[in-house]
């Protein structure tokens, strides 16, 4: 019964739960990368945990709207993911709001790939306790070009979407064909009965002598 409870309060939770999207303002920053990431692929974007290994653009800042949670946590994940999808990110990433915007990156040098060593990224499906500390930001990005190793492409992710097929438009029925108008019987021609010939009248009887 206590589970029952506790399922049915965390579902009333999280469904009053709302993500606040607040743009980023400014220009486009060498955005700090890593050679090495951790990046959790459990939802519909991917989400770091710590600085991905390839440039990026900052979307904006996603907040949770909770009257029960003071800070984010993993099961706000799909409401966070589902928010940024919108806003036309590529990933979530997870960084501490204070000392991250507190640095000048400079201005983006371009979309080349960092320089080192070849980058590398470890996939998961769970979160380190850590990563919903205080203090942390979580951010919408977009790749600058093409997405870490290991993840789906853009050319595969367009692959992916569903093709609409736009039904094409009704052809109207044909007229039906008009109804044959039934044959006209020949008409017959009534024989022709010939008269009889007509007696011959008689003669005029002569008239009588007159009396002498």
């Amino acid at each position: 019964m206590n589970r029952l409870i506790c399922a049915l309060a965390l579902v009333l939770t999280v469904g009053c739960t709302k993500a606040i999207f607040r743009p980023y303002v400014g220009s486009q920053q060498s955005w700090p990368t890593a050679e090495g990431s951790i990046v959790n692929t459990r939802f519909k974007l991917p989400i770091f945990t710590n600085l991905p290994p390839s440039p990026y653009e900052v979307l904006g800042e996603i907040r949770i709207e909770s009257l029960l949670y003071a800070k984010p946590e993993e099961q706000h994940m799909k409401v966070v993911c589902r928010k940024a999808e919108e806003l036309g990110a590529d990933a979530v990433l997870f960084v501490q709001g204070r000392i991250y915007f507190a640095t000048n990156y400079g201005p983006r040098p371009g979309d080349a790939a960092p320089t080192g060593g070849a980058p590398t990224l470890t996939q998961v499906n769970t979160f380190n306790p850590e990563s919903f500390q205080e203090g942390v930001t979580i951010l919408a990005i977009k790749w600058s070009g093409e997405p870490p190793p290991g993840l789906p492409t853009r050319k595969m992710k367009e692959e992916a979407k569903p093709v609409q097929v736009v039904p094409a438009p009704a052809e109207a029925a044909p007229a039906p064909a008009p109804a044959p108008t039934p044959a006209e019987a020949p008409k017959t021609e009534a024989p022709q009965v010939e008269e009889a010939p007509k007696a011959a009248e008689p003669a005029p009887a002569p008239a009588p002598a007159p009396a002498q």
